[in-house]
């Protein structure tokens, strides 16, 4: 699967955000429960059979002391590479609420065929662990300490969750996202426009942020960017 180019940072080619009655129906999908009860809480990790197992979804439970989480997508990278995946924790039910009653109201809606969540992680499963190689949540956190600085990026107010997209590069998992806002107001609305992309970078051997600005000649100019270096 080939990712897609990244949108322009500057405010060309925003991106749209649709309004959905089903709105609702996706976020509750998408805030279900993880093991024991796996049939109704790993969709999309059940969409990839032979990569996430059972055995995978106890093993994460453990290893990272979770009770409720999703597997949004997963990827096997070899004998020797192991394999990657996508796992998201659900927003509280109060902020769930919160996203809703927004979007209801004509304000900010979630893209209905993402996810949203509290926090979303990439993991490494490898020779039976689990290792944490990106974590979203307030900050955006790889190898190296945090991949962006959102406030530099121009995220204002709390980070309330993420919406995201799940996405493949170079044969690895990728992941476009956009932080949930609140402001002191109390008004919803979507953090970045366009989202945030996080990507394997080959030549870093590392995720990395992969940003487009516009050039000279109003053409894009995307590459991945350095860490802020803490």
């Amino acid at each position: 699967m080939q990712a897609g180019s990244g949108a322009l940072r500057d405010g060309c080619a925003p991106v749209s955000r649709r309004r959905a009655l089903a709105l609702s129906m996706a976020l509750v999908l998408l805030a279900t429960q993880a093991p024991g009860r796996a049939a109704a809480g790993v969709k999309y990790g059940d969409a990839v059979p032979g990569v996430v197992r059972p055995s995978d979804l106890e093993r994460i439970k453990r290893a990272l002391r979770l009770d409720r989480f999703s597997i949004i997508a997963a990827v096997r990278l070899g004998a020797e590479e192991g394999r990657e995946a996508i796992v998201s924790e659900p927003l509280p039910d109060g902020t769930l609420k919160k996203v809703k009653d927004a979007c209801d109201a004509g304000g900010f809606c979630p893209d209905p065929v993402g996810f949203v969540a509290s926090r979303v992680r990439i993991v490494l499963l490898r020779d039976g662990e689990v290792e944490t190689v990106v974590v979203v949540q307030e900050r955006v956190l790889g190898a190296r300490g945090r991949l962006v600085d959102l406030r530099g990026l121009g995220v204002e107010g709390e980070i309330l969750g993420w919406n995201g997209r799940p996405d493949a590069s170079d044969g690895h998992i990728a992941l476009s996202l956009t932080p949930i806002t609140e402001n002191g107001s109390g008004d919803v609305a979507a953090g970045l426009d366009p989202p945030l992309l996080v990507r394997f970078n080959p030549k870093r051997g590392r995720f990395l942020v992969f940003d487009c600005v516009a050039g000279d000649g109003g053409e894009a100019d995307c590459d991945f960017i350095d860490e802020p270096g803490d």
